[in-house]
């Protein structure tokens, strides 16, 4: 009986050699790796990370003008739980197959020692970072391919989420070697969500403008809107860099807890700390030439844009930002055909120029009126250097109905007064009634948006778009009346502005006049209520 066991033992191929200890862990790696695709936790996350895009994008109701580089920040934000999250839990799930199984004495008998199959494991990560990869490559790749795409992709963004899903998979594993519960890995994959959660919100309050937010996994844009490139401070390579060399140093902890050689572990440990400290100071290292290029957007832009002549109208962008000029010249449209002839061609030649507000979140708003009517002046004259007088000004983010309402605002404004507007103050009277008029009878799309700011002002229904670059500010009572004028949806309203254009028109021409020229009522003021200050 021996001698047959002997003999048995014998025939049965044992690798012992390094060689056949790497044949049989990439093995291994290759049986685990199709079981983790397969895992219907893996398919649910995918799932959930296309489908609701998937859905925006056949329905319509997604954003035709998505500005690339924060599409990319988005998209992290979303992997990080979803596919990371589900990483983490599958991983540790492998790890624990034969614990959970009550198999893990046979393991004693296998050919692969416990730190190669720990490394099998580790290895099996890799086709679900490629599965990310794909996934938000499928993602990226269709909105760059849309006419209305703006800025550029950049390489290592777009390998951050791999990485992300590489890293939790990795804690994954390491959790599945110190503690042997399955339910370590769904309570970690929870405290990712919160953290990241935290992260975003510590981020944009207190770390906004610094280097150490980029010490977090994932990070948030400084900015409330898109701004153009070289402004927007994000160490995108060395970031990935710093995660890189996070996983490095999780997966030398998971084979050293699998009793790997020391010289393995060592060198692991060694090239983590390098990958790590080096990564995570070179990005939170300030980039000195960012303050002179966002004082260059802020004040002076003309200086770096390019402008494009449609029909007679002037569209100046920065550089990525041509696809939203065919939206803009819709609502510029839509607007001069619902004016008078007369004051379609009033003042200088009608131009677009695209601002940016390059000041980040933690810096405030916009300082007092005074401020903000200082700011608007200063444009005023850049635009006239520029050859651009009297220039409306539209915002970097694009393709919502609201910030076509809070465009076709600025420019029922230019036509009315022959100027741009001066920013701070009210309208007042019967100018500020014909201004919502005019923007809700432009468009379904600017009358859809003037709905949706009105739902979100208060005592004013403010024209502003996402960055708040001083938006004009309708008050409730002018509003009103207007926005009565709509339902009516009259032919006779038209002809009416027509003929008494100049005088609703006028600064001095009140409220109430717009009320009898149209037959709609007008909200007395209170006797305690004060009249807000107005632009002249």
């Amino acid at each position: 009986m021996t001698a047959t066991l002997t003999v048995a033992a014998s025939a049965r191929p044992t690798p012992s050699s390094t060689h056949g200890r790497r044949r049989a862990m990439l093995a291994l790696t290759r049986f685990e790796s199709v079981r983790m695709l397969r895992h219907p936790l893996t398919i649910a996350a995918a799932l959930l990370f296309l489908g609701p895009w998937l859905w925006g994008s056949l329905s319509g109701s997604a954003n035709r003008y998505p500005v690339l580089p924060d599409e990319l920040i988005t998209i992290q934000l979303l992997a990080l739980p979803v596919l990371g999250g589900s990483a983490l839990i599958v991983a540790n799930l492998v790890t624990l197959r034969a614990h959970r199984h009550h198999v893990d004495a046979s393991y004693d008998v296998l050919v692969l020692p416990p730190a190669w199959r720990i490394g099998g494991f580790l290895l099996a990560l890799l086709p679900l970072a490629g599965l990310s990869l794909l996934l938000v490559g499928v993602r990226v790749g269709v909105s760059a391919a849309l006419p209305g795409a703006a800025g550029s992709v950049d390489v290592a963004t777009l390998l951050t989420p791999s990485a992300l899903t590489l890293l939790l998979g990795a804690v994954g594993v390491l959790a599945g070697v110190l503690i042997r519960s399955v339910l370590v890995a769904p309570l970690l994959a929870l405290l990712v969500l919160v953290l990241e959660y935290a992260a975003i919100m510590v981020g944009t309050l207190m770390l906004i403008g610094t280097g150490w937010r980029f010490l977090f996994p994932v990070y948030i844009s400084e900015f409330p809107a898109p701004v153009p490139a070289g402004v927007s401070d994000r160490p995108a390579a060395r970031h990935l860099v710093y995660l890189v060399g996070i996983t490095v140093l999780l997966v030398a902890a998971a084979v050293a807890r699998a009793h790997a050689r020391r010289s393995v572990v060592a060198a692991g440990l060694a090239v983590g700390l390098i990958l790590t400290v080096g990564g995570g100071l070179a990005q939170s290292r300030p980039d000195p030439d960012i303050a002179v290029a966002r004082a260059t957007v802020r004040d002076r832009p003309a200086s770096i844009q390019s402008c494009t002549m449609r029909s007679d109208v002037t569209y100046c962008y920065f550089d990525g930002f041509d696809g939203f000029v065919p939206g803009w010249e819709s609502v510029v449209t839509s607007v001069r055909a619902v004016v008078p002839d007369s004051a379609a061609s009033s003042g200088p030649p009608l131009a677009v120029r695209q601002r940016a507000l390059a000041e980040e979140i933690s810096a405030g708003g916009s300082g007092s009126v005074a401020e903000a009517m200082q700011a608007v002046a200063a444009w005023k004259v850049e635009d006239a250097a520029a050859g651009t007088p009297e220039a409306v000004r539209v915002d970097t983010a694009w393709g919502d109905d609201r910030a076509a309402a809070a465009l076709a605002a600025e420019v029922a404004y230019r036509l009315m007064a022959a100027k741009t507007y001066d920013g701070g103050n009210f309208l007042c009277g019967a100018r500020a009634a014909l201004l919502v008029w005019l923007v809700g009878r432009a468009s379904p799309t600017t009358l859809a948006g003037m709905r949706s700011l009105d739902e979100t002002s208060t005592g004013a229904l403010v024209f502003s778009d996402i960055s708040g670059l001083y938006g004009i500010l309708a008050p409730d009572r002018a509003a009103a009346p207007a926005l009565e004028l709509l339902e009516r949806q009259s032919d006779e309203v038209p002809p009416l502005v027509e003929r008494h254009w100049a005088e609703l028109t006028a600064p001095d021409t009140p409220l109430e006049r717009f009320g009898a020229i149209f037959g709609v009522p007008i909200q007395p003021l209170a006797p305690d209520d004060e009249a807000p200050p107005c632009v002249p």
